[in-house]
């Protein structure tokens, strides 16, 4: 299979999080530890929206954000 990493990671735990992309079937594959999602390119572009919205609304929910906000008043 034609697939290229295109991002990786160091997950806490050890566990490895890469982003392969295949030009030849504009599929991404997500691998997260031993487990693996398939997406078709614009599905991934989608989903990532999806994740990068749910992260910010949880920045706001977290200790960090809180000792953040205290630190600068």
């Amino acid at each position: 299979m034609n697939k290229r990493i295109v991002g990786q990671a160091q997950l806490a735990g050890n566990a490895t999080c890469k982003v392969l992309y295949n030009k030849a079937k504009d599929a991404v594959v997500l691998e997260v530890g031993g487990t693996s999602l398939k997406f078709k390119a614009s599905s991934f572009f989608i989903m990532n929206e999806m994740m990068r919205k749910a992260a910010a609304k949880l920045v706001m929910q977290t200790e960090l954000h809180h000792a953040m906000g205290k630190l600068s008043k």
